[in-house]
């Protein structure tokens, strides 16, 4: 296989290549890009919900200076994953951060100011430049698993949930559904022809291989995730029983597309793969490289978000999944309610009053916290909440009624004594 794709060898800026810029999905000939679209946008019958994944964390990155365009998707209300060969594919490039923009809208081209954000400051695993030398500029990172990019915004987008990363450093989405989307050129899977378009556009497919860790010389690094692109004849299965590519291993895979089957591989540039694990849509790859410019049999290689979660959690700041309400400072979780948090740890919650949590907790979907209307440790679990486990003294569970619960009083019940109010007061 080519060791890099023309859609990344564009980066050089040969213009040869100027049409690789653009971000590529593409569908069975069978389907207009109506649906794709809806997907995109999230629209009828693609509502978020437990089939469906709220899309409106993917925005387009682009290089002001050279039109670059690539995508991103919001992981904490300041800070969007990418893949790192878009702000560095070679060696030689240099890493800018003025230059790019980040455009948070359905239809880029009618992204007004507040759509747009500027990028503060941009952080690259360290293992794909480390793998970029002047003797190979385009490296190996992207066959390792370690085409990553963290992209930090100078706001904070409001009212928005970003999108929750994988729940462990071993949540596998391996044989699940995965939801695509992004910006850019479209293609036809069966001739391969192109169209533009401005607007985000939305595709499934199966993750058909789930690598864990690849091997280099200097010892295991990233993790990858793999998808082909089947069409409706069923001859397209690369995939499948006994196929190889790359780092991918072996496998298998049904040669039957999805109904709405898509494929990202050429200029896709770090666009997301959204599997629901854990009852809950989870960005589990971004887009690193794909085989056949997004035609019938096509291959993409997400880099595997799992494999780096440590990595990316350390440069997350506190409460990642929360959104900003619009009030102040205030946020809300998608499970844990509204809250308001403290530079000093101490967090002001709706429901519960005053609750002390580390900071590095804080970006775990379990963690402990003291609460001062209880007076104890709080078990809290993503899983379990309302429900939380009192370690001071009652050593058991309770189960918090919100509706009638305050920050001075917390109405709870626990099989021993029944429904409790507590106070502080």
């Amino acid at each position: 296989m080519i060791k890099k794709l023309l859609g990344q060898i564009l980066f050089l800026s040969f213009p040869l290549f100027a049409i690789e810029k653009e971000r590529r999905l593409g569908k069975l000939e069978a389907n207009d890009w109506t649906s794709h679209y809806k997907m995109g946008s999230n629209s009828g019958e693609f509502q978020s919900s437990s089939d469906y994944p709220d899309l409106a964390v993917v925005g387009a990155l682009k290089s002001v200076s050279t039109g670059v365009l690539g995508t991103a998707t919001l992981v904490a209300p300041n800070v969007a994953v990418t893949a790192a060969h878009v702000v560095k594919n070679s060696y030689y490039d240099q890493v800018d951060a003025n230059d790019w923009e980040w455009i948070l809208n359905e239809d880029r081209s009618k992204a007004s100011d507040s759509d747009i954000y500027q990028v503060q400051y941009i952080e690259i695993l360290e293992d794909w430049t480390d793998l970029q030398t002047s003797d190979d500029p385009l490296g190996e990172g992207d066959y390792l698993g370690v085409d990553l990019a963290l992209i930090h915004l100078d706001k904070e987008v409001e009212g928005i949930y970003p999108a929750l990363l994988p729940r462990s450093l071993t949540d596998d989405p391996l044989g699940m559904r995965s939801v695509m989307a992004g910006f850019g050129v479209l293609v036809e899977g069966s001739s391969g022809s192109k169209s533009d378009t401005n607007l985000r556009a939305g595709g499934e497919n199966m993750i058909d291989r789930s690598v864990h860790s690849t091997e280099s010389q200097t010892g295991l690094l990233g993790g990858v995730l793999g998808a082909d692109f089947d069409s409706q004849d069923g001859e397209n299965n690369t995939l499948g029983k006994g196929q190889l590519l790359d780092q991918l291993g072996d496998g298998n895979s049904s040669s039957s597309p999805l109904s709405l089957e898509a494929s990202t591989a050429v200029g896709d540039s770090g666009g997301p793969a959204f599997v629901r694990t854990s009852n809950e849509w989870r960005i589990h790859g971004v887009v690193s490289y794909g085989t056949n410019k997004s035609k019938y049999g096509d291959v993409t290689v997400f880099t595997r978000l799992a494999s780096h979660l440590d990595w990316i959690k350390a440069r997350l700041p506190s409460w990642p999944s929360s959104r900003l309400i619009g009030y102040g400072k205030w946020k809300q979780s998608p499970w844990f309610g509204t809250f308001f948090p403290y530079s000093n740890n101490w967090n002001y919650h709706l429901h519960l009053g005053w609750l002390y949590v580390k900071e590095t907790d804080t970006k775990e979907d379990v963690f402990w916290g003291w609460n001062s209307v209880l007076s104890s440790w709080l078990w809290i679990y993503m899983d379990a909440y309302p429900w939380v486990y009192a370690l001071e003294e009652t050593q058991r569970w309770l189960y918090i009624d919100e509706s009638q619960s305050s920050p001075q009083k917390i109405r709870a019940y626990d099989e021993r004594n029944g429904w409790v109010d507590y106070s502080d007061l």
